[in-house]
This record gives structure tokens, sequence and C-alpha cells, in this order.
């Protein structure tokens, strides 16, 4: 690294996190891949993940604790603040380093960083967290104290780490429990999930495979082709099968959506925000590789590593469209015909917290409704390239109705000629359980279960006319 430490390097990365915009910053996982340097050995990639994740994770947790023992008010550098923060996680969160080591590395961080002058001031306030968490135990010296003051709402949020809007309008929304329950879930580690590529491998070929190396995997629960590592954290590209193309990481919600949208052998299908080509390349597994699979994303560099993945697959039927919006890839079009479309929307991404804790800091309440404004955008535009008979599935990675149940009805009550075909229909029967009586797939995120997501199956009746965006 350098002579850097994981936890200087962690600093650094978090530091270039908070000094970006919120609507400029790249993933937090692409910030950090970015910054950390290549040949750096696989324990210690893995405790930069840990520790940068982790403080974004707990945000609010860890300044609250911090706050509570600075004499001098909250006012400090962000530099300062930063290394407090990291130390804070390490002690509450982390058996991996001792308190009063996790201190020591703190204090002589900031001196390598030119901030002597506040060396005295972190080994006072980090020395009193770690008697904190060495007479109380871990789990309970991260309950914080003090927050008598606050309403349910803000207290809530600094518990579970959220912000307060997140917080105020999922408990109006569920009640308090259930709020509750999808706070906790996205604090949860998420489990590696590999989608294994049938066109290779079967599942139970792969899971044998898997096994005879040490591993431990485990059949998903809703997905035929998942097969689950819980508790793997290294590399997913280091195990075995990955440069034989056998398998790809897509948690089962994902790939329940793939289900939905049922593709057949001989079909001609287009996937409409293929992104990586995640369920492009599913949608072609489930084809049989028989057929014709469009991919379609407005970033180049997605269409170049979809374009890896492809090749790693042996996948022949996709192919790979230039970059273009949805919208002006349909003005260049003078045949609408596609049997299928799938339209995975660009969108806040509030179902995937638990893999994504820097979403909870990019967002805010007025997003969701520009990012609705931009999903029946892409869901209007997608549809004129359906003739009659065909079906489009719509789906989000998130929970909130402006972005999934209400882009539906207001596209339903224009264009009345779709209709929904019930998720239970197509769905294998243990995924059936999230199958809403509206005929949705709604995914709740839970600690055991699939990422959120939200996909609804249309069907276009056989008798209206296709014509201009907007004139369906």
């Amino acid at each position: 690294m350098g002579g850097r430490s994981a936890r200087d390097l962690s600093a650094e990365i978090l530091l270039a996190w908070e000094k970006t915009l919120p609507e400029r910053r790249p993933s937090l996982a692409s910030m950090a891949e970015d910054r950390i340097p290549p040949g750096i050995q696989e324990r210690d990639r893995g405790l930069v993940r840990e520790i940068v994740f982790g403080v974004v994770r707990w945000l609010p947790l860890l300044d609250w604790h911090v706050d509570r023992y600075l004499k001098k008010g909250p006012d400090i550098p962000l530099e300062v603040r930063t290394a407090l923060r990291i130390a804070a996680y390490q002690i509450l969160f982390l058996d991996r380093v001792p308190p009063y080591a996790a201190v020591n590395e703190c204090v002589a961080g900031l001196g390598r960083m030119g901030l002597a002058w506040a060396k005295g001031l972190s080994n006072a306030v980090l020395r009193r967290l770690a008697d904190r968490r060495l007479t109380q135990g871990m789990e309970a010296a991260r309950i914080p104290e003090g927050l008598d003051a606050l309403c349910p709402v803000e207290r809530l949020a600094v518990l579970t780490a959220h912000p307060a809007w997140m917080v105020k309008r999922w408990v109006a929304r569920w009640g308090m429990e259930s709020a509750l329950a999808i706070l906790h879930a996205n604090n949860s580690r998420a489990p590696l999930v590999l989608r294994v590529n049938t066109l290779r491998i079967s599942r139970a070929r792969f899971l044998e495979r898997l096994a005879s190396h040490g591993l431990h995997p485990v059949p998903g629960m809703y997905s035929r082709d998942a097969v689950i590592l819980e508790g793997f954290t290294g590399n997913p590209s280091h195990l075995p099968g990955f440069r034989d193309g056998l398998f790809v990481v897509q948690d089962e919600g994902a790939q329940l959506v793939t289900f939905l949208l049922d593709p057949r052998p001989g079909e001609r299908i287009l996937d409409a925000c293929a992104g990586l080509g995640g369920k492009t390349t599913h949608i072609a597994a489930l084809m049989g590789d028989e057929g014709e699979v469009d991919a379609l994303d407005p970033k180049a560099s997605r269409l170049g590593l979809l374009r890896k993945n492809v090749a790693r697959l042996g996948i022949r039927s996709i192919r790979i469209l230039p970059p273009a919006e949805v919208e002006a890839f349909v003005a260049s079009q003078t045949v609408p015909a596609y049997d299928r479309i799938l339209v995975d929307a660009p969108c806040s991404g509030l179902g995937v917290i638990r893999r994504h804790p820097d979403i909870k800091w990019n967002r805010d309440e007025a997003s969701l409704g520009r990012m609705a404004e931009r999903q029946r955008a892409i869901l209007e535009a997608a549809a004129t390239l359906i003739p009659p008979g065909g079906r489009i599935v719509y789906a989000t990675c998130t929970i909130e109705p402006e972005e999934t149940s209400e882009v539906i009805r207001a596209f339903l009550a224009r264009y009345p000629g779709w209709t929904v075909v019930p998720a239970d229909e197509i769905l294998d029967s243990p995924a059936r359980r999230y199958a809403t009586s509206s005929g949705e797939l709604q995914i709740l995120p839970a600690p055991a279960g699939p990422d959120g997501f939200f996909a609804i199956h249309l069907r276009r009746g056989k008798r209206r006319r296709i014509d201009q965006p907007g004139r369906l």
C-alpha cells in the first residue's frame, strides 16, 4: 500500500467521498476500488472495504458518540472527524483491533497527516469510548446515550443510522414495527449470491464444484439458479469457475425480475437499461441462447463491461447496441417488433441499501420525484416498440411508491390497452410469497431475504395500434 496503512487508505477514500457533492458521487464501491492500489493483499483490501463501508453505513451513530465527548463542540475539521469516525467504528464494531490500539492508531495517523494539534483531543474522546466498550461490551456500547430529547423519528434515525426523512416516511407508511425491521435489514450484511450460468453447468454440479474446494454453498431459496455463499468476504472473481464463465454475482431479487419477464427461446427481446448485463445474460440463459437479446445503455463504459461478461459466459445471442438513451433509440427505429422488453429503470436504489449504504446519503426526498419522471418517460418510450400481444416488465430496485406502483398506475391510466399479468401466474412457487394482490413482485428488505425490488409484468392488448411515443 505504498507505506500507507489500511486505516490511512480508508481515510483517503472517505475524505474523497465526503468532499464530493452527493449528486455527483460515483458509487462508494467504485470509489474504493479505484483508490485501492493494485497488488494489495486480499486481507488488507477486505479491511479497507470493511472500514469504508462500515463508517458510511453507521455515520450518524458514530458522530453521535464522538460528539458526546467533544468538549469544544462538533465543529472540527473533516480530516479530524474522519479519523475519529474510523477509530470509533473500530472500537464499536470490530474485534480485529483492541480498543486502545485503535485509539493509538488514530492518534499516530493524525500525526502523519500533520494534525498534531488534534492528537490530545482525539485521544481524550476515543479513550472514553474505549472505556465504554471494555466495561459494557461491544453491542451495549453502541447504544448511544442522550437521545431522550429527540422525537421518536429522530431517535430512530440515530439508532439505525438513516436520514430522518427516510425514517419518517417509512414509519408513516408501514408503522413503527415494520419500518424498524426494514431499517435493521438495511444494516445487515448481505450474503454473496451467485447466479449459475445454466448454459454451461447445472446448479447441482456447480454446488458440488464449490464444495470440493472447501466452500459451503447452499441453493438459493427463491431462484432456481441461485447459489448463496453466506459469510464469504473475498473477491468473487477468485472463486472456482469464474474464468470458465460458470456464474455471475447477482442477488436473488434481481434474478426474480428476469424470471418474471419469462423469456422464451427464439424470441426477440430488448433489455432497455442493460447496465453491466446481469439481467441481460440471464435472459439469454433462460432462452437457451436461442433468439436475439438486444442490450441498450447510455454509458459506453458499462456496455464495455457487459461485452466482457458476455464473452466470459460464452453467450452468442446478445447483441450490444451503440450507447444511447432509450428515447433516442426509439426515435431511430422504424419497425417496433420486440416480443418482450425489460425496463430495469434507473431509480433511487432504496431497496439495496444493505449492499450500498452510501445510497442513504446520496438521495433526498425530492430526488424520488425526479426519478419518477425519468422512469415514466423510459417506460412510455419502450412501450412503443412492443406490438400487440407483446410484453414489458418494468422493474426498480427501490421500495418507494413514486418509483413503483405510481409509475404503473399513471401508465395504465394513460394507456388502457395494457393489462397486468399477475406475478403469481409466472413465478415459481417459492417466489410467489412476494407476489402482491395487485399482481406485482414486491420484495421489502429483510435480513434473510433478497434485495428489495419491485417488478410488474404488462401485456399489450391485441387491438390497439402502435404509433409514436405518447400516442399508444
